[in-house]
């Protein structure tokens, strides 16, 4: 349920971020007084410069085409220079934010859960982990990290026994 909602409003916040009135092509900005240029090196290394004119335009060029990926770091970057010329729209684009990152915490929430229960009939020790691994957070509080609570081991099986038939052997 959370998870197709978490893409409703990923996609949701991104259409929107390509509605940013701001932002122009290239060839509409002949004629235009260029005001400043930022340069971002996205994550993947490209590098995109941001052409600023007045009244908040803004185009963007680049080693690679303008990506749908690329749009909020662009956004981002130009912020403090064009949030006063489309506040309504900054304002739009946090609420969608805020909703997509809220809504991203009751997914993987979701999954890890989904996951538990999955994975629970065909791996016996996983409640025994879970529920040490929930005595330990309630005697420590919260400790960032993935350390894999120990739980007895179970006994060991004689040489001659093999596993459990529901059990998954890699």
């Amino acid at each position: 349920m959370y998870v197709e909602q978490k893409w409703k409003i990923n996609r949701e916040k991104n259409e929107h971020a390509r509605t940013c009135p701001g932002l122009i092509p290239l060839d509409q900005a002949a004629g235009k007084m260029l005001r400043e240029t930022l340069s971002l090196t996205l994550p993947d290394r490209s590098c995109l410069t941001i052409l600023l004119f007045e009244d908040g335009l803004f185009s963007v060029v680049g080693e690679v085409p303008l990506q749908p990926s690329h749009i909020l770091p662009v956004l981002d970057k130009v912020r403090e220079k064009i949030e006063l010329y489309f506040p309504d729209f900054y304002q739009t684009l946090d609420k969608l934010a805020e909703e997509d990152r809220r809504i991203q915490v009751l997914a993987r929430m979701e999954n890890i859960l989904g996951a538990i229960r999955n994975n629970a009939s065909s791996n016996p020790e996983l409640l025994a982990s879970i529920k040490a691994l929930l005595t330990e957070i309630e005697a420590e509080g919260v400790q960032p990290g993935c350390a894999v609570p120990v739980v007895p081991a179970a006994p060991a099986l004689p040489e001659n026994q093999d596993l459990p038939k529901n059990r998954e052997t890699r």
